[in-house]
């Protein structure tokens, strides 16, 4: 009896690993999963396109006030261009805004599809500012860099 006994534990103690892991097994994918579907879908997302939008719109209305959206780089580089920030985007001639298709943040970075637009955007401390507007592509190539209307050095 002391046999069935053992082999009977042996038996139970082994199926119980085997199921421990799976479990493991399924935890580790779910864990992979999840940091996985959050680098696609973030909570920056929202952020991010409404940047966007407000800079384009503004950049139409209000030069002076889309220039405040600018990173540092994208905002001297206009100056350089123009004069000043606003002067300079005035004579880019950004793009109006669409509406925002598609959203990517890969950590401090964004990019906002607009129709066959795209934005780039950059966190800072004071949140999120555009680096690059009225970006376009000449080539289904992804080697062939944007061609932008608004961008820094």
């Amino acid at each position: 009896m002391a046999g069935i006994r053992s082999s009977t534990f042996a038996g139970a103690r082994l199926g119980y690993e085997t199921a421990m892991r799976r479990v493991h097994s399924l935890l580790t994918l779910a864990a992979i999963g999840a940091v996985t579907f959050t680098g696609c879908s973030s909570v920056d997302e929202p952020g991010a396109s409404a940047v966007a939008q407000r800079f384009l719109t503004l950049a139409r209305t209000d030069a002076t006030a889309a220039c405040e959206l600018l990173a540092p780089q994208t905002a001297q580089r206009l100056q350089d261009d123009g004069g000043s920030c606003p002067k300079g985007l005035q004579s880019a001639k950004p793009p109006a805004p669409g509406e925002a298709t598609r959203v990517t943040v890969a950590m401090n970075s964004a990019q906002v599809r607009m129709g066959d637009q795209a934005v780039f955007l950059a966190r800072f401390d004071s949140g999120w500012r555009v680096t690059a507007a009225g970006c376009t592509r000449e080539s289904s190539d992804d080697a062939v860099p944007y061609r932008c209307a608004v961008e820094g050095s």
